[in-house]
């Protein structure tokens, strides 16, 4: 049975969108907190807010897109949202957990590197179009890599040098590694074992015959390895610690992706033979029990970890005060929005593979939404019940520096954030109308 999922990216799209803003408003409204931590939960507000715009843009270019996807002001927008999210979330492993970059001017010049960013690489897809793709969504190696280091330096410090508060560090960097890169850890033995038959000729067949597939394959290879080599070592790092102080929310996350990983390629292997045929002959219809393995892991993880682990990982480590009555509000409602998407994304996946009629369907949304106002106390006491500084062990061994933000000084990243939503609405509807390029 083929399941159509593009309704799952709509509904991701917009609560990915209504957390971002949420997020942005708690940010701006937190006063109290280290510089690194208030500037940390601005670009990963801003990261969900063009995640979910480029989500959204791209469901409803579904409806209203004719010709060319790429020539179109949608494809265009997603091109430009996508550019800013990974420049967004590149930024923001500089700054939390341990903040690799403390100077006054950090928001200020940050600011500039994601405007500068922005406007090359935008510019660079309208002329060389597979070049940039393929270099620009290399880039996501890059916060992996700098949260992998940080997270293999702490877990050392907690369980060799017996360092108890370190376990802040590694457990927010390991939890960032998920929220980013948590999609590719389903089918990560795949991915080291006979990844040529299932994704390389595909691949292959995807690439313009006047464009060279070496640039293609370093960039896969890049990010292949570093999920799958990020996934290994918080495995061993994992059970290392579970065995000294029990279950955490991390390790029960790894522990999960590392066996998903394996029943996936158990499962992977025994439709070989059809994902062949749709290579090299005609396609013929998956087994229905795959497809819904495949929803229930590769879908769910598409959709649900990113907003859940990043939501979590802004309450749980005091990236935002919602302390006061009127944040708090707020954070109620990131969420109620949060269980909406939860109980709505489980539904269209129940109903993509089930015959549920809409009465019933609707139903169980609104018994799950009810039931989530209802408890919304407990879900909030369950976020908030380890509240973790990370600067404050910083500070107890000498590696936070006391520096004071520059104030006067432009462009800020407010600025830099009305700019980038007039550049990205400009340049696509120039784009779309006229084909730049």
């Amino acid at each position: 049975m083929a399941a159509d999922f593009q309704s799952l990216r709509a509904i991701s799209g917009l609560v990915n969108t209504i957390l971002g803003i949420i997020t942005l408003l708690l940010a701006y409204r937190t006063k109290n907190n280290s510089w690194s931590e208030l500037l940390a939960a601005k670009l990963l507000g801003c990261f969900l807010l063009f995640h979910g715009i480029l989500m959204t843009t791209a469901y409803i270019a579904g409806f209203f897109t004719v010709g060319s996807f790429a020539n179109s002001f949608f494809g265009s927008l997603v091109n430009i949202a996508h550019t800013i999210s990974i420049g967004m979330a590149c930024s923001s492993c500089l700054f939390f957990p341990y903040p690799f970059v403390q100077r006054k001017h950090a928001e200020q010049a940050i600011a500039v590197v994601v405007l500068t960013w922005s406007f090359i690489v935008t510019g660079l897809i309208i002329f060389i179009p597979y070049e940039a793709h393929v270099v620009r969504y290399g880039f996501w190696f890059f916060p992996t890599v700098v949260w992998g280091f940080v997270y293999v330096r702490f877990s050392v410090k907690e369980l060799v040098h017996k360092h108890e508060h370190a376990r802040g560090l590694s457990a927010a960097s390991g939890l960032l590694i998920l929220a980013t890169m948590a999609w590719l850890f389903s089918d990560w033995l795949l991915w080291i074992t006979v990844m040529e038959k299932f994704t390389i000729p595909g691949w292959v067949s995807g690439i313009p015959p006047d464009k060279n597939p070496m640039l293609f394959f370093v960039r896969q290879s890049l990010i292949m390895g570093v999920s799958v080599a990020a996934l290994l070592t918080m495995f061993v790092l994992e059970g290392w610690r579970v065995a000294r102080y029990g279950f955490s929310v991390l390790s029960g996350i790894v522990f999960g992706f590392f066996f998903i990983g394996i029943i996936s390629f158990i499962v992977d292997l025994s439709v070989v033979d059809v994902l062949e045929d749709c290579i090299y002959a005609t396609c013929q219809e998956l087994p229905e029990s795959w497809t819904i393995y495949n929803t229930f892991t590769n879908i769910l993880t598409a959709f649900l970890i990113q907003p859940i682990v990043l939501m979590y990982v802004m309450l749980n480590f005091n990236l935002l005060d919602v302390k006061t009555d009127k944040n708090g509000r707020y954070a109620k409602a990131m969420v109620l929005v949060l269980v909406v998407i939860v109980s709505s994304t489980i539904v269209e996946m129940l109903q993509s593979i089930i015959p549920i009629g809409e009465l019933r369907t609707s139903a169980c949304l609104a018994i799950g939404i009810a039931a989530a106002i209802g408890w919304e106390h407990q879900i909030m006491g369950q976020f908030l019940k380890n509240k973790n500084r990370t600067v404050d062990y910083l500070k107890s061994i000498g590696e936070i520096r006391s520096v004071e933000p520059a104030k006067d000084a432009t462009p800020s990243l407010s600025f830099s954030l009305i700019v980038l939503f007039a550049f990205a609405l400009l340049l696509s509807v120039l784009h779309g109308a006229i084909g730049l390029g």
